[in-house]
């Protein structure tokens, strides 16, 4: 029985020790009246995102153009330069 009681207040006691230990919550600062929205502030952001590899210009630009289909507020690039293999190759990057 004493050894129930001793672990049960040790239990207690390092519960309520790591809960005094720990920071408190703070609220997250809110956003004012007059603030852009998330997709305003995500296309203000937009930036090169690399998609694929490809060994011809036309195999790439074709790549590009059926993600511009589906996402038409993307733009799409071809790039020039080699890949990891160290071999010639377009490289297709998107911006959104």
């Amino acid at each position: 029985m004493r050894f129930r009681t001793m672990i049960a207040g040790l239990a207690l006691g390092t519960t309520a020790g790591l809960g005094l230990m720990s920071a408190p919550a703070q609220a997250a600062p809110t956003a004012s009246a007059g603030a852009d929205s998330v997709v305003d502030t995500k296309s203000v952001q937009a930036t090169r995102h690399f998609y694929s590899s490809h060994w011809t210009l036309g195999e790439c630009q074709a790549r590009g153009s059926y993600w511009l289909s589906q996402h038409p507020t993307w733009t799409a690039e071809c790039a020039p330069g080699l890949g990891t293999d160290g071999k010639f190759k377009y490289h297709l990057y998107m911006w959104y």
